[in-house]
């Protein structure tokens, strides 16, 4: 049993100290991260007092974003670990930016939707049309 605890915490501590396939700043405290490959690529939010930790906001594989001063917006192919991303499904997403996060809610969260769904979210919010999807991971797509 001791052997198998040392063995684990090895374990740990050697894939605890990776660095991450992805890791990008998007606005204020938004980052896309992924831990070991590109299809693993989620929106995770990160306070600075947060040291390692990255709570994830929109689960993988995202691999489309755009933002402003008040949204966020991401495209996402869902997956489901061990399996790859479904690429014939493509999740729409509207973030509402807000100081802070309010996990419970998500700041608001709103998503999965479809392409009609989302394009008339955006109506409705009145987000404008020179918010684009900005930033696209070809590889992922």
């Amino acid at each position: 049993m001791a052997k198998a605890i040392l063995y684990f915490t090895i374990a740990l501590v050697f894939f605890g100290c990776q660095e991450f396939a992805i890791k990008e700043k998007l606005i204020d405290n938004y980052y896309l991260i992924a831990t070991d490959a590109g299809d693993d690529c989620s929106l995770s939010y990160h306070e600075p007092t947060d040291g390692n930790n990255y709570g994830g906001v929109i689960e993988a594989t995202v691999f489309a974003v755009g933002y402003n001063k008040s949204y966020l917006i991401a495209k996402q192919h869902p997956r489901t670990f061990p399996k790859l991303a479904d690429k014939t499904i493509t999740n729409y997403y509207i973030l509402p930016l807000k100081k802070g996060m309010d996990w419970r809610i998500k700041n608001g969260l709103i998503g999965p939707l479809s392409i009609e769904q989302f394009n008339q979210t955006r109506k409705e919010l009145k987000i404008p049309d020179s918010l684009s999807f900005s930033k696209v991971m070809e590889d992922l797509k």
